[in-house]
């Protein structure tokens, strides 16, 4: 008997555990600051974008004037984060854990114009018969 109410005890809390690994947590969030990767500068109005399991849908966040943004009170989980910005070349983060504290992530998004262009090695070639 005293081991089936250890059992059940054991069982119930362990529900609980995990029935609230899903809730919103008051510290479950992702900050940061967007930078250009060669000026190092903040990049203001970055469209962040949080997709996971745990919400429906997704949350979008924009970055501040000095770069800096704030993505809070999310369910604990997995999330992609996608960094947008015109001119520049969208970033995805995978696979990012929001567990019961903030996680910090600093993204350096690289310009369009910086973008190395496709070079071809262009060789002359004669057939002589």
């Amino acid at each position: 008997m005293k081991s089936l109410l250890i059992g059940f005890i054991f069982t119930t809390f362990s529900f609980i555990c995990f029935a609230s690994e899903n809730k919103v947590c008051g510290d479950c969030s992702f900050t940061g600051t967007v930078t250009d990767a060669v000026t190092k500068k903040p990049i203001a109005d970055v469209v962040i974008i949080a997709r996971g399991i745990s919400i429906n849908g997704e949350q979008k966040v924009v970055t501040d004037e000095l770069g800096q943004y704030k993505i809070l009170s999310l369910p604990t989980g997995s999330y992609t984060l996608r960094f947008e910005k015109d001119n520049y070349r969208p970033i995805e983060k995978r696979n990012l854990v929001a567990k019961k504290t903030s996680s910090k992530l600093n993204v350096e998004l690289i310009s369009e114009d910086d973008v190395d262009e496709d070079h071809h090695t262009w060789i002359l070639r004669s057939d002589f018969m």
